[in-house]
């Protein structure tokens, strides 16, 4: 099928999905937050920590399919060295030996039902730091999807405080209006938190104490509509709650800010450039992985290879496509762990990644991937990498 034919298909079926998207979501949007709160709340459960109760804090939401891990633990210390008071919130039951070693790194402990993904467990731990928690200066969500802070860093944490703004994001997305990968020649970059579906990544944010004291904040919070369909959650959290912020005035911001990513990408040599281009991870987009084979086979032009970078960032968000590139020019800390499973292609690219991390904690990463290669990924052929 040609791209443009594929174009054409993909605008006359979307209003019919829209529709029978409807009902379910209209149900999620009345009755789920109701239901969560009355019915499945009963089975929340919270403990004390041993670590300092401070005026800064941070929601750390996790998904220990496997138990506790090492890295959930190097996160933990990286929190409260830097002065901040860990509430971990559980989507899943610890054992008792998980929920020891996680008091020892946090103020509280919340055990929740696996209920609204990361935006379900953020609730649970902000409504818990509103109602418990007495002057907070600052807020952080974080949730374990990706890795952080990974080595020859930036310190995430003092880069968002130095803003000095009400909302940091440690990465956005959708900045780009949506560019058809025919057209990525075409593409003239210009990022701007304008786009409708444009947000802050929530795998890492800050707010701060001005938001915080915000009632209708607290209301956002409280009204918050649950639902375990992905795609929502993303949409009415990611981007409903970086659309609320922006709407509500408060200023905003991310520690990686990709606006001038088109003249970063110009001051590369142009053997810099194809090793970009061929690192960029692209996962489940066939036709995208179709698209920067063809120009790693061929002499492609700056030109193109630019073009086809800045398409592949506005389609996937920069967290995902450029680890490598962001974390060695931008000392970028986070590294998403999801493109391990989703993709081979990805997987191939991201273990790449990880096998050149310096350090105790590049190895503890690097065993973490693997058995998530291992694990979640087994479908995929066995690769130099993943060896």
């Amino acid at each position: 099928m040609s791209l443009s034919l594929w174009k054409i298909q993909r605008e006359l079926i979307r209003p019919f999905k829209q529709l029978s998207r409807l009902p379910p979501r209209l149900g999620s949007l009345f009755f789920a937050q109701p239901y969560y709160d009355h019915i499945l709340a009963r089975k929340k459960r919270t403990h004390i920590g041993a670590a300092p109760q401070t005026n800064k804090v941070a929601i750390y939401l996790i998904f220990p399919q496997t138990g506790v891990l090492a890295s959930h633990k190097v996160a933990l210390r990286y929190l409260i060295d830097n002065g901040y008071s860990p509430v971990v919130v559980s989507n899943l039951p610890l054992s008792d030996t998980d929920r020891d070693e996680l008091t020892a790194l946090s103020s509280r402990i919340i055990e929740r039902p696996n209920f609204g993904y990361d935006f379900g467990g953020y609730r649970d731990g902000v409504l818990e730091v509103i109602n418990e928690f007495k002057s907070v200066e600052r807020l952080v969500l974080l949730n374990d999807s990706a890795w952080f802070p990974l080595p020859n860093s930036g310190d995430w944490l003092h880069e968002a405080e130095a803003l000095k703004l009400d909302f940091v994001g440690a990465a956005s997305n959708y900045g780009h209006e949506r560019v058809d990968l025919e057209d990525y020649r075409q593409i003239r970059w210009s990022y701007s938190c304008d786009h409708r579906n444009f947000h802050y990544c929530s795998f890492a944010l800050m707010i701060s104490e001005n938001v915080l004291k915000s009632p209708a904040f607290r209301r956002f919070w409280r009204k918050f509509p649950l639902t375990n369909n992905k795609t929502v959650t993303v949409r009415r959290g990611e981007i409903g709650l970086s659309s609320w912020i922006i709407s509500h005035g408060f200023s905003h911001g991310s520690t990686l800010d990709i606006s001038d990513l088109d003249t970063e990408l110009a001051g590369l040599s142009d053997t810099e450039l194809t090793a970009v281009a061929r690192d960029t991870i692209i996962p489940e987009m066939p036709r995208a992985k179709a698209l920067r084979e063809d120009l790693m086979s061929r002499t492609a032009t700056r030109e193109e290879l630019i073009g086809f970078i800045l398409t592949a960032v506005a389609r996937q968000g920069i967290s995902y496509t450029q680890p490598r590139l962001m974390h060695q020019s931008r000392g970028f800390a986070f590294l998403k762990k999801s493109p391990i499973w989703l993709d081979e292609d990805a997987s191939d690219l991201t273990l790449r990644f990880v096998r050149d991390l310096d350090g105790p904690f590049g190895d503890t990463i690097r065993d973490e991937a693997l058995n998530l290669r291992q694990t979640r990924g087994k479908a995929f052929a066995a690769s130099a990498d993943a060896a």
